[in-house]
């Protein structure tokens, strides 16, 4: 309705909306209020004349924004913001190799055995025993010979190997 009374529609159309305002009591009052509207604003409009061309408006306020950005302070950079986009690659580098060590080391992912990995240290708080410990590699075996200090076979390695059977 609106493009109807400002004149936009193409000659079929318009001739469209010209009989449904004739039929139709509500767009007839629609089309008489929006064409009152219209008369009211443009007869009213104030119009804002510049005293300069646009041109030269818009070179001012250019002009200006220029004029205060170079009176605005410039921060000074430290000497670690240039190597910052080295350091925070670097940084990501060595927080893998630190994670690559750390499973490899903890989780034994390389496959080699540790010899002392199965080895636990006791600690003897009696003063009446003693032992000895035997460990072999190829049978990946440990044994430890606890044995007591009072008797009178004991105090004697030699008469320990009497002791164990072969």
């Amino acid at each position: 309705m609106q493009a109807y009374v400002d004149g936009e529609l193409s000659g079929r159309e318009a001739q469209r909306m010209a009989e449904l305002t004739a039929q139709d009591v509500e767009a007839k009052n629609l089309a008489a209020e929006l064409r009152m509207a219209k008369t009211i604003l443009t007869g009213n409009e104030p119009e804002l004349k510049l005293p300069e061309s646009r041109e030269f408006y818009w070179s001012k306020i250019h002009r200006q924004i220029e004029r205060a950005e170079e009176l605005q302070p410039r921060p000074e950079i430290s000497p670690l913001y240039g190597w910052r986009k080295y350091l925070a690659p670097l940084a990501g580098v060595a927080l893998v190799v630190f994670l690559g060590v750390g499973i490899v080391r903890f989780a034994n992912l390389t496959g080699i055995d540790d010899p002392n990995r199965h080895l636990a240290e006791v600690e003897n708080l009696s003063e009446d025993t003693a032992s000895f410990s035997f460990r072999s590699h190829s049978e990946n075996m440990f044994v430890v010979w606890v044995y007591d200090k009072n008797q009178d076979n004991a105090t004697d390695p030699e008469s320990m190997d009497e002791a164990i059977p072969q």
